[in-house]
């Protein structure tokens, strides 16, 4: 089986993460004196992997840009701990409400709240949303009507660079621990990151190959099947390497650090059941919370073209529904990416917790099924393979036609 190739179509990150301003809500407005909220809307629709809801790395980067613009020259992003009460949608934009909590020299707080309208928007078809088209956008009519209830909310506070340097991490950096297998290897010698990371998934993609449609980042994903085959879950690893899709203006820290933060979710909770290899019965997945702490100064997040991190994830505990995945996220520093070679810089970890619940019951299966509807709506897999895996037939008895890529 050849691996799939990029999408020419797919958008830039800069691009991914444009907003803009709208006036403040009225009963915000000047509350007790203080600043309102400020607010903003998403141009671009979300990622869809698959099932119809939003790739969940979109609200949780996009929510920390829209609250750099809320403060200070120099104030870059640490911290965030995002929480996803309700899926997101692709087919209509984000509102990012953000309230200002506190204001210091060195560290500022925000806080940001995510709806979305109740109606699709109404400048694009529905059936648009199959694709990567880099002409789709929201425009200001879609926010003109209701908004939902939250869907994403996060608190994030924003830091000054220090002269304070001392500090430390781990002594042995992730190319050295794993050389056996990545030794000798470039980044985009891997195979892109699949679009769900699943068994089933890879069963259809086998049959149907799509070009990679992911927006803003390329990844590369690490065959580990070497390392991780006699180890118990626990000691279960995953490497992914990324880049961004386009340039990122170097003036910019927060915007970097949007990147990695909207690359830290990518199939973060598949590797969960992958560990456990359990990944054929899931029921139900979804994320609860994500929190990302950066350890490094501003200049230490940028992304120069060229430039490659990786993100070493593993999986601590699952049980009673749930799951954690863990990671750490690794700058390679010089540009030098093969094995062995240049100084690894542990640059950020990340802590996310989600709904994991199992079914032997294969019409139980909900995450396989949901999956294979949404794909089979957008025309990205046949009939024959969503038979097979329990949808029932088209009442029409029609084959769908492939969606555009």
């Amino acid at each position: 089986m050849s691996m799939p190739k990029n999408s020419p179509n797919r958008l830039p990150f800069t691009e991914l993460m444009s907003l803009i301003p709208l006036p403040p809500s009225p009963e915000t407005e000047n509350v007790h004196g203080e600043r309102g909220e400020e607010r903003f809307m998403s141009i671009r629709p979300s990622y869809n992997p698959g099932q119809g809801s939003a790739y969940g790395g979109h609200v949780f980067a996009q929510s920390v840009w829209a609250a750099s613009f809320t403060v200070g020259e120099g104030m870059v992003v640490h911290n965030v701990h995002g929480f996803f009460p309700l899926p997101g949608l692709v087919d209509r934009p984000y509102i990012y409400s953000i309230t200002h909590l506190s204001e210091g020299r060195s560290y500022c707080t925000r806080q940001v709240t995510v709806r979305q309208p109740l109606s699709p928007s109404k400048s694009t078809s529905k059936s648009s949303y199959s694709s990567s088209d880099p002409v789709l956008k929201f425009s200001i009519e879609d926010v003109q009507g209701e908004l939902g209830k939250i869907c994403f909310s996060s608190m994030i506070s924003f830091k000054r660079d220090e002269e304070y340097v001392k500090g430390h991490q781990i002594g042995v950096g992730v190319r050295e621990r794993y050389g056996s297998i990545v030794e000798g290897k470039r980044p985009e010698s891997w195979p892109l990151v699949p679009r769900v990371d699943a068994p089933w998934a890879n069963r259809a993609t086998a049959r149907y190959p799509t070009p990679n449609t992911f927006p803003g980042l390329t990844l590369h994903r690490v065959d580990m099947s070497p390392f991780n085959t006699t180890l118990p879950p626990t000691s279960y690893r995953q490497l992914t390497y990324y880049t961004p899709l386009g340039s990122l203006p170097l003036s910019s820290p927060n915007l970097h650090a949007c990147a990695h933060l909207y690359a830290s979710d990518r199939n973060s909770l598949y590797l969960i059941p992958n560990a456990l290899n359990t990944a054929e019965e899931i029921r139900q997945m979804g994320s609860l919370s994500h929190s990302v702490v950066f350890h490094v100064s501003s200049q230490e997040l940028l992304m120069r073209e060229g430039e490659w991190c990786v993100q070493e994830a593993w999986t601590p505990r699952s049980g009673s529904g749930r799951g954690i995945h863990e990671s750490w996220i690794w700058k390679l520093e010089d540009g030098e990416e093969e094995g062995g070679k240049g100084r690894d810089v542990h640059i950020a970890s990340s802590w996310q917790e989600g709904v994991v619940r199992y079914s032997e019951k294969r019409e139980e299966q909900k995450q396989r099924l949901l999956w294979f509807e949404g794909m089979r709506k957008m025309g990205m897999v046949g009939e024959d393979v969503c038979v097979e895996e329990g949808l029932p037939p088209l009442s029409d008895g029609k084959e769908r036609p492939r969606g555009k890529l």
